[in-house]
């Protein structure tokens, strides 16, 4: 199993162990899924924790101490798992709890599933952070058809995000 897999393990055995509600892999390490590998600097995680009437600062406490006390080091905003660095997100808005509760599963090798936002919902992310690295990956989705028009456009009218999608995607019709 490499590295990846036993990160992605990891993650998994949280869940199973109830550290972790539900996750699903976003930002660059996701697209890789769909379309062509893109540079990043780690995994982003966006998580659903119980939070047991913890405040915000505190939700990712007991993540945190799960993992050190199975060896893995935690710098920053990073946990770093099986050599990897992970960023472990919260779910900030509507969209991205879509995002989780509907992600795709994908086998990896050593039979280690992984939990993907798809590339309706990445798309739609990318849009609503509006980052100029985030409009060159929505090109790239498209440019490898790895979208369903139709279901990219029922996430973008659920989440009002149909007219930004006109006014700075406008060429690429859905």
């Amino acid at each position: 199993m490499d590295n990846i897999e036993k990160t992605i393990a990891v993650i998994n055995q949280m869940t199973d162990d109830g550290v972790i509600e539900n996750y699903a892999l976003g930002g660059a390490t996701a697209v890789i899924f769909y379309t062509e590998p893109i540079a990043t600097e780690d995994i982003d995680v966006f998580v659903h924790i119980r939070r047991a009437g913890q405040s915000v600062l505190m939700e990712f406490q007991p993540l945190f101490d799960y993992l050190r006390t199975r060896g893995y080091e935690i710098k920053g905003e990073h946990a770093y798992i099986e050599g990897f660095p992970v960023q472990f997100l919260p779910i900030s808005k509507d969209l991205i709890n879509e995002a989780v509760i509907e992600a795709n599963e994908f086998e990896l090798s050593g039979g280690v599933t992984v939990r993907v936002m798809s590339p309706e919902y990445l798309v739609a992310i990318m849009l609503d952070t509006g980052r100029l690295k985030d409009f060159l990956r929505i090109n790239v989705f498209l440019e490898h058809d790895a979208v369903n028009a139709k279901d990219l456009q029922i996430v973008l009218e659920k989440h009002n995000l149909a007219e930004k999608w006109r006014k700075n995607i406008g060429r690429f019709q859905l």
